[in-house]
């Protein structure tokens, strides 16, 4: 197997759920993907869902020419990699990395906002 193929295939395996669970899941599927620790927003939810779904598109056929669509993957690492520098980072160096979700885990329970 190309090993230009795995980048695409775990686009496709993550991307299902998450970009589809945004773009289509509602503010339900926005609490879910979001893990409650942003407030509801449409607008962000969609184009979030957008980006995603179009990363899974492009990856989709990323299977076929994978040579073609590999300035896709380019276009990841450098969205994930200003993520990290602005994001994460300063949260990890503040000691608050569990004020943002930072990457859905299956294994840590989901806690719901209150509603007050």
């Amino acid at each position: 197997m190309n090993p230009l193929l795995l980048p695409y295939i775990f686009n496709i395996l993550v991307l299902i759920p998450v970009g589809l669970t945004t773009l289509l899941g509602g503010a339900a599927g926005g609490r879910r993907v979001f893990q409650d620790k942003f407030p509801e927003s449409a607008g962000i939810r969609t184009i979030l869902g957008s980006l995603w779904t179009a990363i899974l598109i492009g990856s989709v056929i990323g299977l076929f020419h994978p040579v073609s669509m590999s300035s896709l993957l380019l276009i990841q690492v450098i969205y994930k990699s200003i993520w990290l520098v602005v994001l994460v980072v300063p949260l990890l160096v503040r000691g608050q990395a569990n004020a943002r979700p930072l990457g859905h885990r299956r294994d840590v329970p989901v806690h719901r906002a209150s509603a007050h």
